[in-house]
């Protein structure tokens, strides 16, 4: 698995021109540096990433659909140790993936109900994810916050409301 940096910057702590060359073009940011170090450290170099999203008190990790888990790590561990030294709360979700997949890992724990189109009086096309109602308390922020992450990755317009009890 591949990191925004190549590993003889990782080893070394020092940055080589193709890496500092990236960094000033804005292709990777200092985020991605910092997290590219935690994975090489705590996966061994096993562990990748493809990019970082910084929304609010959020960090999004993209990495590759099958990576997901690996990068969570056993319990959490990774993701954990990641919040931590970013302070920030970290969500991990699959490239190209779904807005049924994007909007289920975003929100977790949290349980999506359901997802509809609605349709705007000025035939705008929106999509409104539902989350359940007993689960309200278990969202990671608030709800707009989580509605900006959403649309920003899939690109979408999109609503994210909280189902009532019946």
């Amino acid at each position: 698995m591949e990191l925004p940096i190549c590993d003889v910057c990782l080893k070394s702590g020092m940055l080589c021109q193709g890496c500092e060359n990236k960094l000033k073009s804005g292709e990777i940011s200092q985020l991605d540096l910092d997290i590219a170090k935690i994975l090489y450290r705590v996966g061994d170099g096993k562990i990748g990433f493809k990019r970082t999203v910084e929304i609010g008190n959020v960090l999004i990790i993209i990495t590759q659909k099958d990576q997901v888990g690996k990068l969570i790590g056993k319990g959490g561990k990774i993701v954990r140790e990641i919040s931590k030294t970013a302070e920030k709360k970290v969500r991990v979700v699959g490239e190209n993936s779904d807005l049924k997949a994007v909007a289920t890992d975003i929100l977790a724990p949290a349980r999506i109900s359901g997802i509809n189109i609605v349709y705007g009086t000025d035939g705008e096309e929106k999509y409104k994810i539902r989350v359940r109602g007993d689960d309200a308390r278990r969202l990671p922020a608030k709800l707009d916050l989580l509605n900006s992450i959403i649309q920003e990755l899939t690109g979408e317009k999109t609503l994210v409301v909280i189902d009532r009890n019946k």
